[in-house]
């Protein structure tokens, strides 16, 4: 019975820290090419015992130690954002992105919206003009959603001038992003912008902070790969910047990617508070599939499949001898400013890792 109990506390305190790291990478924001900030932090984070590797982009990655073969589990630094393109001589800031939006509506969402920009000398609060929306026609209203344009966005800092713009600290290329606002919703969910990618974050921290019973399942880097949303050069399927250098890099075995995914409400698309989602190319399973069905069996944790193409995250690691499996956070409303994670979707998420990194079942 005591021993029951201490299992039980044990568990709800691992999900409190969980939800802390979480909350702590939230409040940071992390588009491509301005990661740093997200970064830093994961290295203050991190255990002063784990020695930090790096490879040139901005990557973040420490080596936990074992003995058989080398595997890769990595995740996005970077999300989907803005940045600065100019500054008009009245002050207002005109915007652009860094990369191709994930999806056509993407930009439409800033419309209206109060964003933060991250500048040298601190953060600095704005909001994206529109018209007072009351004095205009149930068309012009739609018009303005439908045809919205980054070339007719600006955003407004409060300030007169380029020289007071400036003076608060902003410069070109400078992100853009929603406030980091999370909201606690009904039935253990949280939502907020860019929650996914810093929950899946928090879960390598959080596995690569916490104690292992052992060297089973042998070797891994934990990384964190900057500039994920850039495209290597190429012809083809063009995987992403950040993991074509970590395979350079670390060249590993099998590599685990921790991503995302879109949630919806069945018609074999994942659903929130079913657990992890399993993702591979092919359509017969890999060993790599096997361990971790296998090891979500022995611990009772749930979990989806899917089979779909490789993601840019992927790709770099889809050849022979390679192996590669995603393992997806399911989130709702995906790349807006309100995604919805479910928590114990996210602490099965960390389970199911940790368990792989501890046990190395299928090797």
């Amino acid at each position: 019975m005591i021993t029951a109990v201490a299992c039980v506390a044990a568990a709800a305190a691992g999900a409190a820290d969980l939800r802390t790291l979480t909350k702590e990478l939230f409040a940071v924001p992390s588009t491509t090419g301005n990661e740093h900030e997200l970064a830093a932090k994961i290295r203050g984070l991190l255990p002063k015992t784990l020695a930090i590797e790096e490879d040139g982009l901005g990557t973040v990655a420490v080596r936990l130690s074992g003995s058989a073969g080398p595997v890769l589990v990595l995740a996005a630094l970077d999300g989907y954002g803005h940045m600065v393109s100019g500054i008009t001589p009245d002050g207002y800031l005109t915007v652009d992105r860094p990369v191709a939006p994930p999806h056509a509506r993407f930009d439409a969402y800033l419309l209206g919206q109060p964003v933060v920009v991250t500048t040298a000398k601190g953060p600095v609060r704005g909001v994206v003009s529109q018209p007072a929306l009351h004095l205009l026609t149930q068309e012009r209203r739609k018009s303005l959603v439908d045809g919205f344009s980054l070339e007719t966005a600006f955003i407004d800092i409060a300030v007169r001038s380029d020289k007071e713009a400036r003076a608060k600290g902003v410069e070109l290329l400078d992100a853009v992003t929603y406030p980091a606002v999370l909201t606690e919703l009904a039935g253990g969910q949280w939502a907020g912008p860019s929650l996914g990618l810093k929950a899946v974050a928090a879960v390598l921290v959080d596995i690569a902070a916490g104690p292992r019973s052992g060297s089973a399942g042998g070797e891994a880097m934990v990384a964190w790969a900057a500039q994920t949303k850039f495209a290597a050069r190429g012809r083809g399927a063009r995987p992403a910047l950040g993991a074509a250098r970590a395979k350079t890099k670390w060249q590993p075995q099998r590599a685990v990617i921790v991503d995302v995914v879109a949630a919806g409400k069945g018609d074999g698309a994942p659903v929130p508070g079913g657990g992890p989602v399993l993702i591979q190319a092919k359509a017969e399973p890999s060993s790599l599939l096997q361990a971790f069905i296998k090891l979500a069996a022995e611990a009772k944790i749930p979990v989806q499949s899917v089979t779909a193409a490789d993601s840019p995250l992927a790709l770099p690691f889809a050849a022979a001898p390679s192996e590669v499996l995603t393992v997806a956070l399911p989130v709702r409303f995906l790349n807006t400013p309100s995604e919805i994670v479910d928590l114990e979707d996210l602490q099965a998420l960390r389970d199911l890792l940790a368990a792989f990194l501890t046990k190395g079942a299928g090797r």
